[in-house]
């Protein structure tokens, strides 16, 4: 009897999911995908096509898992700030994921293009609800809120050198806090001069 294929395919997901959050594109492996699926390298191609496309693949399922744990509500994106970075920390390879793709393979992945077009879709009702900021464009606004989410994990290692000196490295709810409160007033409306 053959090999069960969807088990196959499926170890080869997982390992490939370690594998490129560890090393990103260049640094991955397809020999240690291999083994550590516990299969030939030939299924990966056969499966799954070339290194890239794997890795194309494995980005974009992690991201649309993502998008889909993470429902925004574009009239409290503090709130979403504060799901998303709570989710990141669950998963921490999804955010490396996220770094590694956006270092390596600067191009779209059809699949996260639509999780945020829908988001951008919502920050724009929201816009135009007066609930948001106007004068920044919503696809800016979602760049710059994903962007104080992960911006503890984008920052200088001299930077976080300094952390030392108020508190411990990991985790910390006043981290998301202060990730929401950047967001509140990030997005928040400007106020008419009077």
């Amino acid at each position: 009897m053959p090999p069960d294929a969807t088990e196959t395919k499926r170890r080869l997901k997982k390992a490939a999911v370690e594998e490129f959050a560890g090393y990103g594109l260049a640094g991955a492996r397809v020999d240690r995908i291999a083994e550590k699926a516990k299969a030939n390298k030939r299924s990966i191609y056969m499966h799954f096509g070339t290194k890239e496309e794997l890795f194309d693949m494995v980005v974009a399922d992690s991201m649309v898992e993502l998008a889909k744990a993470v429902s925004i509500d574009a009239s409290s994106l503090p709130e979403y700030a504060g799901e998303l970075f709570d989710r990141l920390e669950q998963r921490p390879h999804v955010r490396r994921l996220y770094l590694w793709a956006g270092l390596e393979r600067q191009r779209p992945i059809d699949a996260e293009v639509a999780e945020y077009r829908r988001n951008v879709a919502a920050i724009e009702a929201a816009q135009a609800a007066g609930r948001v900021r106007t004068d920044i464009p919503a696809t800016e606004l979602l760049a710059m809120t994903v962007a104080l989410v992960m911006s503890w994990e984008t920052a200088s290692w001299s930077l976080k050198a300094l952390q030392a000196r108020t508190g411990p490295a990991s985790f910390s709810p006043r981290r998301r806090d202060a990730v929401a409160a950047a967001v509140a007033g990030l997005v928040q409306p400007p106020r008419p001069h009077s």
